[in-house]
């Protein structure tokens, strides 16, 4: 495994190190699964390929989080194919508002996703002759979930990092947060903000944050700062209504035994964002084809956590693609 960046100097390499060796390598365009609905996507070739990953970021991210992580695939000869999901970043939105996050149906990131692999990273000759895997955080890994269960013989093996398997209502029961849903969508409330949340202020709030390293979260966070469509933070009342969906279609005993691939899902000791119970859940139903790894240290993104646990966590994902 290659030398994990370091937090001392984390911004400097990034600036230095990882974005030229990514820019010398990257593809990008949209691509339109829904009339005048474009989806931003970007491709990177390995020197030495032995493999492809496909990418899926989480709830309110941009693509350019996961440069690092990009960068590490990269060095270990994997080509990546990263999708902006809708109503994030460079891709379509269906509201002005720039903090808001609409997902009108959550089977849309589902058929988007397909769209995507079926249309784009099939039909590019540099996959061809070579294994294809999936990777998924947070709502990516839910979404990745539930593909690997509609179309299962697409991906051999799957990571799902930290994936929101079960939703986390805070304080609030599940079950009163589910009503609730329910009665603003009643009241054509669908694109209300989400009771607690709160737009994108800019300002440094590392302790309630998910992630352990302070470095990785300031370098995102001025990323944030200089770019207004990278501060989508806010679910809309239908997506949290949608999510729910998402999570229970996921875990459904009925389609985890539709699943082919082998799955390897990472879970935060320090999980502040979703609840641990689904994953669970859903990693016992694949029986001898799905593993769990419990990252104890880590907060919701362990793949931008301290460089003491990556260097773990990057050793298990490279021996389970191997």
């Amino acid at each position: 495994m290659q030398k994990i960046l370091n937090e001392e100097n984390y911004a400097s390499e990034m600036a230095w190190t990882v974005l030229p060796y990514l820019k010398e390598r990257m593809k990008k365009g949209y691509m339109e699964r829904i009339p005048g609905q474009s989806l931003y996507y970007e491709h990177y070739l390995a020197d030495q390929p032995r493999g492809s990953i496909v990418l899926l970021h989480g709830f309110s991210e941009g693509i350019g989080k996961f440069y690092e992580t990009v960068y590490y695939f990269l060095q270990e000869g994997f080509h990546v194919w990263m999708l902006q999901q809708r109503e994030h970043g460079l891709s379509y939105r269906s509201t002005e508002d720039p903090y808001l996050i609409h997902i009108e149906k959550y089977e849309d990131l589902i058929l988007d996703l397909r769209a995507f692999v079926s249309g784009i990273v099939k039909a590019d000759s540099e996959t061809e002759g070579y294994p294809l895997y999936l990777f998924g955080h947070s709502l990516g890994g839910g979404v990745c979930a539930c593909y690997i269960e509609r179309y299962p013989d697409d991906f051999s093996r799957v990571i799902l990092n930290a994936p929101m398997l079960e939703m986390d209502s805070g304080n609030t029961p599940l079950w009163l947060a589910k009503a609730y849903t329910k009665a603003r969508l009643a009241g054509k409330q669908d694109q209300k903000y989400m009771p607690g949340s709160h737009i994108f202020s800019g300002e440094d709030d590392f302790n309630n944050s998910c992630t352990d390293c302070r470095e990785r979260y300031l370098y995102w966070l001025q990323e944030q700062r200089a770019d207004i469509r990278l501060q989508m933070c806010v679910p809309s009342v239908r997506s949290a209504y949608e999510f729910l969906k998402l999570t229970k279609e996921a875990v459904s005993p009925e389609n985890c035994a539709k699943i082919k691939a082998r799955v390897l899902l990472f879970q935060a000791g320090r999980e502040n964002m979703v609840k641990p119970h689904g994953q669970e859940t859903f990693i016992r139903q694949l029986g001898d084809k799905g593993s769990l790894i419990l990252m104890k240290e880590s907060k919701h993104e362990i793949y931008a956590c301290r460089t003491r646990e990556l260097q773990e966590y990057w050793e298990k994902i490279l021996d389970f693609l191997s």
